[in-house]
């Protein structure tokens, strides 16, 4: 018989999720009704501060930075480590910021604290605001403290790509979306992500003026002017500066309210499939977990690994054509931005070394990991790997 695909990622969904659509169908408001309310409130209580929902991920980022740099006149810069999604950094240039590119911690793969020391130092005193945009890279928390210590010192501000860890912690108590130092944190929910809406994004601030900029930045900036005293008709409103439509809509956030209340049974069912993966894995040669340890309050969204190519003799396409061959679908998170043409002509005092994640990157891959998998499913793409490393001695392709 034939073994069925194993995607890297499905979303998990049953009965609730679909009568939750229906209803929100049925009830006829499909934008800007409850649903959306329901959803920030499930958010709140998720990321432990007040949030503003919006159509995307990237949506999110863009509105923020915006936000952000409105704030202030003269130059802005956005740092980020190389290894990151282009949605932050690319919005930070579609904004006429410049953009800055750090190395990664060679363990999780986070963003580096000494490389980001190192550029900071660099161009602290050229713009009147920095921002840094540290990834919790597969569900993981970059070193929040150590980073803040490095932000506090050259006045930069912090902004947290949470797209990977919602429904997470810092420290196994705090959760994602409350690290104090933190202007912002802002997550997806992509169908592939912890909580899966189909489409959406959020941000999460103590930050009562931006959290109110963002919602009107959602909806045209359109803002009530007060007791109508004319003729024109009963819904007055003023625009004060040009706006964009960036709603999510009542649907999305129906799935997502209903995602949201059970995170945490999600989250611990991946976690244990992730457990199950770290114990197979430090048994064998040439291949390594990200990070190598255990992180109990990760949100676990992807299971990165990292082969040794060299050592394997063999490369990443093969690698991933080993694994095609047995129809299980690996992905690659992500070609580093330094990488990409789009990013590759930054000036050299804009970016750091890289030398962590050029050693990381041609083995780089994200193994299968969703809520549903079962035992069976992780046992079998741990025996193509175990394959793997035990044909060592020549290069693979598809059997």
């Amino acid at each position: 018989m034939t073994e069925p695909d194993l995607p890297y990622a499905r979303p998990y969904w049953d009965a609730e999720e679909a009568d939750a659509l229906m209803a929100t169908l049925e009830s006829g408001f499909w934008t800007n009704g409850s649903q959306v309310v329901r959803f920030e409130e499930e958010l709140e209580r998720l990321t432990g501060a007040p949030t503003v929902t919006l159509s995307s991920g990237t949506s999110a980022v863009f509105a923020l930075l915006h936000a952000l740099g409105r704030a202030v006149t003269g130059p802005k810069l956005l740092v980020s480590p190389t290894l990151n999604f282009a949605a932050g950094p690319a919005s930070a240039r579609l904004l006429g910021w410049d953009v800055a590119l750090c190395d990664v911690s060679p363990d999780d793969l986070t963003l580096c604290p000494e490389s980001l020391g190192e550029l900071l130092e660099r161009v602290h005193g050229d713009y009147a605001r920095i921002v840094v945009l540290p990834v919790h890279y597969a569900g993981h928390c970059a070193d929040m403290a150590a980073l803040s210590a490095q932000c506090g010192r050259y006045g930069a501000d912090l902004v947290e790509d949470a797209c990977h860890a919602v429904g997470g912690t810092y420290d196994g108590v705090r959760p994602v979306g409350s690290w104090p130092a933190s202007v912002a944190a802002y997550f997806s929910f992509h169908p592939t992500k912890p909580i899966a809406a189909g489409e959406g994004g959020a941000v999460s601030t103590t930050d009562a003026g931006l959290l109110q900029q963002l919602r009107l930045a959602r909806n045209h900036n359109m803002a009530p002017v007060g007791e109508h005293t004319d003729d024109h008709g009963p819904w007055p409103y003023s625009i004060e500066a040009p706006g964009m439509n960036l709603r999510l809509s009542e649907f999305n956030a129906a799935v997502g309210a209903v995602q949201a209340g059970r995170a945490e049974e999600s989250r611990l069912a991946r976690a244990r499939l992730a457990a199950r993966y770290h114990d197979a894995l430090d048994g064998l040669p040439y291949v390594r977990a990200v990070p190598r340890g255990r992180r109990p309050g990760s949100a676990h969204h992807l299971l990165p690994v990292v082969f040794d190519v060299a050592g394997l003799g063999i490369s990443k396409k093969d690698l991933l054509a080993a694994f095609f061959a047995r129809r299980i679908r690996c992905q690659v998170h992500y070609t580093p931005l330094h990488r990409l043409p789009a990013f590759a002509e930054i000036e050299p005092r804009l970016t750091t070394g890289f030398k962590a994640m050029d050693a990381a990157f041609p083995g780089l891959l994200s193994l299968p990991l969703w809520r549903g998998m079962t035992d069976d499913d992780c046992d079998r793409v741990i025996g193509v790997v175990t394959e793997i490393v035990h044909r060592s001695t020549q290069p693979m392709g598809r059997s």
